[in-house]
């Protein structure tokens, strides 16, 4: 598989992380395990020519072993998706749906100065930046919502409610997939993992705490994820 990332304009940097592209031009036998990170996505089949919305994800998705593919993709920075999509967050929690159900009007043009332009064209740029700065704490490794709430100046139900409708998941399940995501990069592409140095690390309860993460996040153990992506 070939996968790449291009940056977004200056005028989409703020609001979209990156395009992307991924391609197989022979048949992979081996599926692809991709992680939850916070962010939404859509994704354009280059081959079909059909195109989706993937939101927020809170478990893994596998994409089963198969033959060619060209895929083309931009993923939004956590929280900035629905001034695109101008809907909450919430209603595609682990959903994948046809873009056709969310943007009623698209010519369906994909090079990438007309995708772009049509990003730049349904950009909402209201929005609510203590929720920009609680998902940067939370990205960081702020451990407690309410401590979070309180810096920023609202209580913690009405961060929740932002959280959903900008995010499409609750504070303290971005700041868990956050967590995940900061250990899986730190521990790269180590020859030898001590998990239960990893847990206390970052900020897990013990090993066994982990583990569940592992299991609830990547579908699998520790060991077998590490050594599957090496």
């Amino acid at each position: 598989m070939t996968y790449s990332e291009i940056r977004p304009s200056a005028a989409l940097a703020p609001w979209v992380e990156c395009f992307w592209s991924s391609r197989d031009e022979a048949p992979d036998p081996e599926p692809h395990r991709i992680l939850p990170d916070g962010c939404a996505d859509l994704v354009f089949d280059l081959q079909d020519g059909s195109a989706d919305v993937v939101g927020t994800m809170t478990r893994p998705l596998l994409i089963p072993a198969g033959g060619p593919s060209d895929f083309l993709g931009v993923r939004f920075r956590p929280g900035r998706a629905a001034a695109f999509l101008r809907l909450p967050l919430a209603e595609l929690t682990d959903a994948r749906v046809p873009l056709t159900d969310v943007w009623k009007q698209w010519d369906g043009r994909l090079d990438l100065a007309s995708l772009e332009a049509e990003l730049l064209r349904r950009l909402d740029p209201d929005r609510d930046r203590r929720v920009d700065a609680a998902i940067a704490r939370l990205t960081a490794g702020a451990a407690r919502i309410e401590d979070v709430a309180s810096e920023i100046g609202i209580s913690r139900q009405h961060l929740a409610r932002q959280f959903l409708h900008h995010v499409g998941v609750p504070p303290k399940t971005f700041a868990r997939v956050a967590r995940f995501r900061r250990l899986v990069e730190a521990v790269g592409e180590r020859d030898h993992v001590d998990w239960a140095d990893a847990a206390a690390a970052h900020g897990y309860y013990d090993q066994s705490h982990l583990i569940t993460d592992f299991r609830e996040l990547a579908g699998t153990t520790p060991n077998a994820f590490h050594f599957s992506n090496r």
